[in-house]
């Protein structure tokens, strides 16, 4: 006996997905060796193949159903992302952006990244644990959900590569510990926000740039956002943690940027120590706001607290998310300047030329 309840509608009067269903219930019911019950799931090796092939043909066309009403421009994300992802690899000679899986899925290739979502909804539908209604009303909530946050940290991973893209970098060098724990220049074939070279307490930048556009070296350091908050020591620890790893490369969070403005490339700062309570002020912070954040007094309570843990010497740019508007925010600090770009390159580029440019410290210039 099928834990689910076969379908026998004409195959002519079911929608895209229920047509697949359709046919993965049917191969199913056809090969009694597949036992799919509320506790079990065996699939003989013999018929695997063919059973994912449908049950993926099934998350496909339900993905393709919901795809156009998905409440954010996906398409746009993922062109714009692509495009500044290859200008970099290209430009600074760089093998790859690593990026969290799930993330990277949507940002590649979003209907198939999406088909993720549903993977454990559609062994739910298939072991008789919901219903084809239940099914369809949770995944569609599923996906408008998970498509919603994707979006806001693709758009965070997309804008702070045209940071990156717009000071016009021509170097570029991953920046370690060595033995004695002091910061050093290697090669950079990788950029992952978020690495840390292992250290229980500090925390150094992940890479360094030399922009020609500042004629300065930048460090650039990409935390959690919620991370920062733990740069604030109330009292220092008895004894130095060993285990900790301040690296979040693989962690799929909201990130704040850090922009370190060098004269030469030594003397990299210390971003942080969590034992010693130690902070660097970075030149310039970026911080990122949804529009489903624009009633909530959380974000901006977060963003002042980085502000007063990390004083940036001028100020901090306010990215605001898509589809929310400047005119949405309220209250905010003088020396935060937010900016509503979408994907309009030439705003930011404006407000590297009118802030960043303008305010940087002629001590950061390199030397002719």
């Amino acid at each position: 006996m099928l834990p689910f309840k076969q379908d026998f509608t004409p195959m002519n009067m079911l929608s895209g997905w229920k047509q697949e269903y359709r046919l993965l219930s049917d191969f199913i019911a056809a090969h009694p060796d597949i036992v799919l019950t509320t506790n079990e799931v065996s699939i003989p090796q013999a018929l695997r193949e063919e059973f994912y092939r449908r049950f993926d043909d099934t998350r496909r066309a339900l993905v393709e159903e919901h795809f156009p009403a998905l409440p954010v421009e996906i398409e746009a994300l993922c062109k714009n992302y692509r495009q500044t992802e290859q200008e970099l690899l290209a430009g600074l000679g760089l093998d790859s952006i690593a990026v969290p899986v799930d993330l990277s899925a949507f940002l590649h290739n979003p209907k198939e990244g999406l088909t993720r979502v549903v993977y454990n909804k559609m062994f739910d539908l298939l072991q008789g644990k919901i219903s084809v209604e239940e099914f369809e009303a949770q995944t569609a909530g599923d996906l408008a959900e998970a498509a919603t946050g994707l979006y806001r940290l693709g758009y965070e991973r997309w804008s702070a590569l045209a940071w990156i893209r717009l000071l016009d970098p021509d170097e570029a060098f991953l920046i370690d510990l060595d033995e004695e724990s002091t910061p050093f220049l290697r090669e950079l074939k990788t950029i992952a926000f978020g690495r840390q070279a292992h250290h229980p307490t500090m925390r150094i930048p992940e890479f360094l740039l030399h922009s020609r556009k500042l004629n300065t070296y930048v460090a650039v350091k990409l935390p959690l956002a919620q991370e920062i908050d733990t740069y604030v020591v109330p009292f220092r620890p008895p004894v130095r943690p060993r285990k900790r790893t301040g690296d979040t490369s693989s962690v799929l969070d909201c990130r704040t940027m850090l922009l370190y403005f060098l004269p030469t490339p030594k003397n990299i700062p210390l971003v942080a120590d969590i034992f010693e309570g130690n902070r660097t002020s970075p030149d310039w912070m970026i911080e990122y706001i949804g529009g489903e954040e624009r009633d909530n007094p959380q974000p901006l309570d977060q963003v002042q607290r980085h502000l007063e843990a990390m004083n940036p010497k001028a100020g901090t740019c306010l990215v605001l998310v898509e589809p929310l508007g400047l005119g949405d925010l309220g209250q905010i600090p003088e020396t935060v300047y937010a900016i509503a770009a979408g994907f309009d390159q030439s705003k930011m580029q404006s407000f590297v030329d009118s802030r960043i440019c303008a305010n940087r410290s002629p001590d950061s210039e390199v030397a002719d």
